[in-house]
């Protein structure tokens, strides 16, 4: 049996007579706020509408901040309804072993989290309240993303656990972690996303010095933005027209070190990215998939901006990709910064209308299969590592120039294609010409219908 039950004055007569709070319309925040901040207890919210909007929590603000221990379960996503239609309302969890489960939130409504041992569960938010345009949630208070993870520099979050969750039309990212006034130093680990969905992430909104869109890097699983990553399982999650990538894992460069170690996504999709962004944002990443050091197995993208999967490899020997394909993107898939000993099994780039595969790599092995490639150059570039998120960028035309005009040498390979493609297959970058070793390369051309 739960410790206290809510109603909320809309809910049904049997509902509101059996719970122990009926909430009014005009202190909702306060009565929500109060319940929740006795430790270890389950609160269970019955089905209506809490308008989250309706007064606020003891310290002023519209935060419900659950204590430790405490479990917050509505009766349904589509059920229990918290509804912020002026100004935002926030989920905030500052203490350990807090658990929300099965409620939706419309509107100005996010999740945070900041504490170890989380555990969101059947959980829905969309930052739409009529179903169609999206809020112009930064204006009021900031939002970077639907469901947040807020880590600290000199700490790791650990524990945390986002099951059957769905973030549709947020403002801004749907799932994020990210450091808290911090780009390096901190961390997450033993991290699981699980049949989660990011619908339509990104508004175009987010922007600097009155101008939309210019910062608005949104993506559906921006998983950590900042901060080292450790142990995450990313599986059976889906991505659909975000507005930048559908999975972005952001990688090192100076005075942003990200360390990851057992990444996995596992049998995940991403769907038309990056067609909604035009050429607003400063990077242009429009690709399923941008990851750094990860195993990739059964994962799959269509009709993305750019690219299928858009790769760093940020250290040798951490990329890997098994069972992955791509249909209809421009690219199906880009290795840049090296691809060190990336290894790559039965990789499958079907319709492909700029390349199929475009790396650098150097005692790398690859396998990909290339169907009804639908570009007018060859299906394969070598040698270049062009930063696709430069290209059709304007604010970085000049930086695409100094890596277009470079040169790299790829050694040691073994890639292995099985194509239908009749026509000439490679192409290596001008500048790398004579230092790509084709020694260990093998094509074999077979009819259209195949398998690798």
């Amino acid at each position: 049996m739960p410790d206290l039950v809510i109603a909320t004055r809309d809910s049904s007569a049997s509902d509101r007579a059996s719970a122990d709070i009926v909430c009014d319309g005009r202190t909702d925040v306060a009565m929500l706020a109060k319940a929740l901040a006795v430790p270890d207890r389950e609160v269970v919210l019955t089905a209506g509408r809490f308008d989250v909007n309706a007064g606020t929590a003891p310290d002023g603000t519209r935060y419900l901040r659950p204590a430790a221990g405490v479990t917050v379960r509505g009766a349904g996503p589509g059920l229990t309804r918290l509804v912020a239609e002026r100004e935002p309302c926030r989920i905030a969890v500052d203490a350990p072993g807090v658990t929300v489960a099965n409620l939706g939130g419309f509107g100005y409504v996010g999740v945070q989290d900041a504490a170890d041992r989380f555990c969101c569960e059947d959980v829905y938010l969309r930052h739409s309240l009529d179903g169609r345009t999206y809020l112009p949630f930064g204006t009021k208070g900031g939002c970077t993303a639907a469901f947040m993870v807020w880590g600290r520099r000199g700490r790791t979050l650990r524990n945390l656990t986002f099951r059957r969750c769905t973030a549709e039309m947020s403002y801004h990212h749907g799932f994020s972690m990210n450091l808290a006034g911090a780009l390096e130093g901190g961390g997450f680990a033993d991290v699981l996303f699980e049949q989660c969905h990011a619908i339509s992430a990104g508004s175009g909104f987010e922007g600097k010095n009155g101008v939309p869109g210019v910062r608005d890097w949104s993506c559906g699983f921006d998983i950590p933005d900042a901060g080292d990553v450790e142990r995450m399982i990313v599986r059976d999650c889906q991505a659909v027209d975000c507005w930048q990538d559908g999975f972005h894992l952001d990688g090192s460069w100076n005075g942003h070190r990200q360390r990851a170690v057992d990444v996995l996504f596992e049998r995940c999709r991403a769907v038309a990215c990056g067609q909604r962004s035009g050429t607003v944002p400063a990077e242009l990443y429009q690709s399923g998939f941008y990851v750094q050091s990860a195993r990739l197995v059964d994962c799959h993208t269509e009709r993305c901006r750019k690219a299928g999967f858009l790769c760093k490899n940020q250290e040798a020997g951490g990329l890997s990709l098994v069972d992955c394909s791509d249909t209809g993107s421009a690219y199906g898939l880009v290795v840049e910064y090296g691809g060190e000993r990336m290894r790559v099994e039965k990789f499958v780039s079907d319709g492909a209308t700029r390349r199929a595969l475009q790396m650098v790599g150097n005692g790398a092995s690859v396998e990909i299969a290339i169907v009804n490639f639908a570009g007018t150059g060859r299906p394969v570039l070598l040698g270049i590592t062009e930063r696709l998120e430069y290209v059709d960028a304007p604010s970085h035309v000049e930086d695409l120039k100094r890596y277009r005009a470079r040169g790299y040498a790829m050694a040691g390979n073994r890639i292995a294609i099985v194509t239908d493609h009749p026509e000439d297959l490679i192409e290596v970058h001008p500048p790398s010409r004579g230092k790509v070793d084709m020694g260990g390369f093998t094509v074999d051309r077979c009819p259209p219908a195949m398998e690798l």
